[in-house]
């Protein structure tokens, strides 16, 4: 038992201080006007991730339900941030991202199926993540890769400090981790792409917009 608190503990430190690397980093792009977040995604996480940490408490995560609702708390300021340092240019497909997310919510509260419960949890943070891809894919710059390293190690960590190891308890920590990876792979695949076309072409490469 007390292993297992010392387990925890030690990988809940490290997941509070990778999540203030991360959260420093990010902060300090967005106010150097480096960074421009996506307010529809951002509010967005805040409410599931926050929801998510409830649901991980009365699963028995203990420690990590409470590093995802530092998680949670986080991304609602940087939902604030997005207001007015934010993406400006908003599309109707973000806002059917955007909306079809919120009307899901619900949905995936009431349910009791533990695996519809987690293919609505991965279809609610794909379209929450939505804006954000859209917005980084016409514009790679607008989000920084290593922001996305440190929040997935952070993840990583969170996965280490449950108690106890079971499906139930690992599968949205883990699923966090493997999203926030994979989205910077995706930013480091459009920078490279549009770096390739400036070489070829000479000039500034003409920017495939997404709808």
């Amino acid at each position: 038992m007390d292993f297992l608190f010392e387990r925890a503990a030690l990988f809940a430190a490290l997941a509070v201080i990778v999540s203030v690397i991360r959260y420093g980093l990010y902060f300090h792009s967005i106010f150097k006007r480096q960074t421009r977040p996506h307010f529809f995604s951002w509010f967005n996480w805040g409410l599931i991730i926050s929801i998510g940490a409830y649901a991980q408490f009365q699963l028995g995560g203990d420690l990590s339900s409470y590093m995802l609702l530092f998680v949670g708390i986080t991304c609602w300021i940087i939902a604030v941030l997005a207001l007015f340092y934010g993406e400006k240019h908003i599309t109707p497909s973000d806002w059917g991202a955007f909306l079809s997310a919120l009307a899901l919510i619900p949905v995936w509260l009431a349910t009791k199926d533990p695996v519809i419960t987690l293919l609505l949890i991965i279809v609610i943070d794909m379209l929450t993540f939505y804006p954000t891809i859209r917005k980084t894919y016409v514009d790679p710059s607008s989000e920084p890769p290593v922001s996305y390293f440190w929040a997935g190690l952070r993840y990583f960590f969170i996965l280490l400090c449950v108690p106890s190891f079971s499906l139930s308890v690992l599968f949205y920590p883990f699923f966090l981790m493997v999203t926030e990876w994979g989205f910077m792979a995706f930013i480091f695949w459009r920078r490279k792409k549009l770096r390739l076309a400036l070489i070829a072409t000479g000039a500034a490469p003409v920017v495939e917009k997404m709808p």
